[in-house]
């Protein structure tokens, strides 16, 4: 075949083109409600009414504080719809194509987008900040594994070959596919977008949610409100899958991505692991049990901050427990605290105190970036011992009863054991002591009078 025939050929199979897509091809289009063209020439548009142009070229704002490279050049669209046309548990969706070429081995990324629900409930470019840096971290992994490697990350045949799953040590994972019917929290592209967001995502991205004790609350003789949380809360679940090993612990991840982006090595200091520590339990009546927590961080700085979590087997969600700042008391308390007010008695217990439960604390630090501390296993009915990582078994203090002033909090409780013991409370005896004299000289006085 000729050259000049070859290239009208090649020409023609070049309109021949798969579709790698993260979902459909795009939401239901309502009513446009508003259009920003940035500068780079991303054109943003809203079908939502609470999204106007302003609000738009926020957004857009938003998303150039991820960190980013030349990559951002094939996102050419960002699109903020009122519902949720995927479901309520899609928050968000990004759009993607490749085109292969018969002639050429190697596909070719086009322009894609990204897809934002739920405008109505969330009004502001912080509502979407998680959701944004997530869609946007599929945008980056997926770019740089194809210029990479010459694959996807949802290549159904080589996705095991890519350089990102053998560096995440996924590539034999048995749980790790790519296929639709994979659980989401085990798909390879959703693990990179997870990471993508721990590593470089914005600020809001990565901003506090801060939770109260509520041991604490009742101890302090305050009310114990509903809360709410959800899987954009960074600081409750920095990753969607509880069970692998957070970015930050994968050697030269970091700069396997930032190098492609910025063309240089960066400079990545995560905090060091937490030490968490189960340090004692203690009864509380009827209510159950209370487990007392503390932790100690090495190279701790002004800006670190910690959220201690708790889960079950089969959660997708962590519950939080409480927030620490850096200067705080490294300690926390979980379970059931009784409380004695007068002559009343107290009681208040986590709703999930039961059975086998898994503790972590995260710790964040500079630019947001998150370590954790090994998973404790505790049963709620029999915390007497712990065990770190599934593996090392540690038996637990008990501790019987609580002194005048609480140790921790430093809250006055009433020591009943204390209170009724007579031979610790010489004016007791005193009065008693007068009151028998007294009885005693009245029953001489009756015996007088009647003899």
């Amino acid at each position: 075949m000729s050259r000049n025939l070859m290239r009208r050929c090649y020409t023609v199979v070049l309109v021949l083109f798969m579709l790698l897509g993260m979902g459909n091809l795009a939401a239901a289009e309502g009513q446009v409600q508003a259009i920003y063209t940035a500068p780079d020439g991303m054109v943003l548009t809203s079908y939502s009414p609470k999204w106007n142009e302003a609000k738009l070229k926020a957004l857009h704002g938003e998303l150039l504080q991820n960190t980013h490279g030349d990559e951002i050049e094939l996102l050419n669209a960002l699109e903020v719809y009122d519902g949720y046309p995927h479901g309520k548990g899609v928050a968000g969706q990004y759009i993607f194509q490749t085109v292969t070429g018969v002639f050429q081995g190697k596909p070719k990324m086009r322009p894609g987008k990204i897809e934002l629900y739920g405008g109505s409930e969330h009004t502001t470019p912080a509502a979407f900040a998680h959701t944004l840096a997530h869609e946007y971290g599929h945008h980056v992994t997926h770019y740089y594994t194809l210029q990479h490697d010459g694959i996807t990350l949802t290549d159904s045949k080589r996705w095991r070959e890519t350089t990102y799953a053998k560096m995440r040590g996924l590539s034999e994972d048995a749980r790790i596919n790519v296929t639709v019917d994979t659980e989401h929290r085990w798909q390879l592209a959703e693990v990179a977008a997870e990471d993508y967001v721990q590593l470089f995502g914005s600020p809001l991205a990565k901003a506090k949610t801060p939770f109260e004790s509520r041991i604490e609350q009742t101890l302090n003789g305050e009310e114990v409100g509903a809360i709410s949380w959800n899987g954009s809360m960074f600081n409750v679940q920095p990753q969607e899958n509880l069970t692998l090993p957070l970015a930050s612990e994968v050697p030269g991840l970091y700069d396997y991505f930032y190098s492609q982006m910025k063309g240089e090595g960066g400079a990545f200091t995560p905090p060091a692991k937490p030490e968490l520590t189960l340090a004692s339990y203690s009864e509380q009546g009827d209510a159950g049990y209370q487990l007392h927590f503390s932790w100690h961080q090495e190279g701790e700085q002004s800006n670190y901050h910690y959220t201690l979590v708790t889960y079950q087997d089969n959660d997708l969600l962590a519950e939080p427990v409480v927030t620490r700042e850096a200067d705080d008391l490294q300690e926390a308390r979980y379970g059931a605290v009784t409380v004695r007010k007068g002559g009343f008695i107290y009681t208040y217990k986590e709703p999930k105190a039961e059975g086998k439960r898994h503790f972590k604390l995260y710790v964040f630090g500079n630019n947001g970036w998150v370590a954790d501390s090994a998973v404790l296993t505790v049963d709620m009915n029999n915390p007497n011992e712990v065990s770190v990582n599934d593996e090392k078994v540690i038996p637990v203090e008990h501790v019987k009863g609580e002194s005048a002033v609480d140790p921790v909090f430093g809250i006055p409780q009433l020591d009943f054991a204390a209170l009724f013991d007579l031979k610790e409370m010489g004016w007791l005896d005193s009065i008693l002591e007068g009151l028998t004299k007294i009885i005693d000289g009245v029953a001489d006085l009756l015996g007088k009078l009647l003899s």
